[in-house]
């Protein structure tokens, strides 16, 4: 008999995850008893016991931390007041991170100044060995530092040590190491809103395999330094100027031409 006549077929509908799980319970317990199940008695944990809708759909972690870090970025664009943490380029992602895992864990205010501290200290860090800034060290500077400082907050508030704390910071930086600064129209807009998003679901999937046991096989300071490496390689068109990248496609040329039609 194979392992799949006693486990049974995957079911596919709604929170299929989870009517699986209970269909091929009862695949098993008919096989071990000898009759078909009738009835089984369920007991349910995590989103779908909370929500009743499976995986927390209505409020997901990782989609307030998009909805946020997407917010923040236009409100730096519309001129509003923002933090720039470490820039007004990458303002989203510390915010969307701390703010949408503070209201997801009930995190106490002061847990969560502690975790602007971590972020912080890594931020100066990053700005001290490499750079924070697009014109001098590409995207990697801005929407990088700001996804590892995210990232080791984040560890630092699920309860992660010095060392998760330093690889969580380490894997998410080297996820964005050379990304090239190249804002359409020279304004930070496109792509630098949507970039935010990426950067904050970046330091939220870091900070996981850091808490899991991932270490980075690059150590924590090697990266900052290919970092600078990176950054100082890069050709000024892609560094903050609008003259290389995105900035130069024909999209971006239809882009600009219309902004200068409206004015």
């Amino acid at each position: 008999m194979e392992l799949f006549d006693i486990i049974g077929p995957v079911m596919v509908g709604p929170s299929s995850s989870h009517t699986a799980g209970a269909v091929r319970i009862g695949y098993a317990a008919g096989k071990l008893l000898g009759e078909k199940v009738k009835d089984a008695r369920i007991l349910l944990y995590g989103s779908f016991l909370d929500t009743g809708k499976g995986h927390g759909t209505d409020r997901a972690l990782l989609g307030k931390v998009m909805e946020r870090a997407v917010k923040m970025g236009e409100s730096n664009a519309c001129m509003k007041r923002i933090v720039a943490a470490p820039t007004a380029g990458s303002c989203g992602v510390i915010p969307a991170v701390l703010l949408s895992y503070e209201e997801y864990g009930k995190v106490p205010e002061d847990e969560l100044i502690n975790a602007l501290y971590v972020a912080a200290g890594i931020g100066k860090v990053i700005g001290e060995n490499a750079s924070i800034a697009g014109a001098s060290g590409g995207c990697q500077a801005e929407i990088g530092t700001a996804s590892a400082m995210a990232a080791g907050a984040l560890a630092y508030l699920q309860g992660g040590d010095n060392e998760t704390i330093a690889n969580a910071m380490a894997l998410a930086l080297k996820n964005m190491l050379g990304l090239a600064c190249d804002p359409v129209g020279g304004l930070v807009e496109v792509p630098c809103v949507k970039r935010n998003s990426h950067g904050a679901v970046n330091a939220v999937s870091s900070a996981q395999m850091a808490l899991a046991g991932v270490r980075s096989a690059i150590s924590p300071d090697d990266v900052i330094d290919s970092m600078r490496r990176i950054g100082n390689e890069m050709p000024a068109s892609l560094k903050e100027t609008g003259k290389g990248g995105l900035a130069t496609s024909e999209s971006a040329r239809r882009i600009c031409g219309g902004m200068s039609r409206s004015v």
